[in-house]
């Protein structure tokens, strides 16, 4: 993305799956005394619709953009994010256990009902709910001079 021709120009500078990362890095960049609109705050933070609708986009001045870049490099957000393997284990354990309650109480239930089997093994899928969509926001940062 090259630098826009004129000062009064807004440039997106990032697009975060997360409104929580959307409002942090806003909070980040106001607190510094750099101009931001956010878009798609309001999108619910529990499902992936904000995604679907182009996700959080940050907008600075074109003037401000080198200064917010800094900014957002300073704070890390040019690095490369993982998923916490303690969340994962802990998931996973959760998981295993729903799973293995729900199977034994299907496996009872099963012969003594009249709803087949494949529609009994598809209402675990009913409950998954993304709540945390871990996805790497796209940042749009000034090149650092050479």
């Amino acid at each position: 993305m090259d630098e826009p021709e004129h000062d009064d120009a807004m440039v997106i500078i990032a697009i975060v799956v997360s409104r929580v990362e959307a409002l942090v890095l806003v909070s980040v960049l106001e607190a510094a005394g750099i101009l931001v609109a956010a878009g798609g705050v309001h999108h619910a933070s529990v499902e992936v619709n904000s995604l679907a609708l182009g996700g959080h986009r940050l907008w600075v001045p074109a003037a401000q953009w080198a200064e917010a870049s800094a900014i957002l490099r300073e704070a890390g957000a040019d690095r490369d994010q993982e998923f916490c393997p303690g969340v994962r284990r802990a998931v996973l354990r959760f998981l295993a256990l729903w799973l293995g309650i729900y199977g034994a109480t299907a496996a009872l239930v099963a012969p003594a009902s009249d709803y087949p089997l494949s529609l009994l093994a598809s209402i675990p899928f009913a409950a998954i709910v993304p709540v945390n969509p871990q996805g790497r926001g796209d940042f749009y940062l000034l090149p650092e001079p050479a």
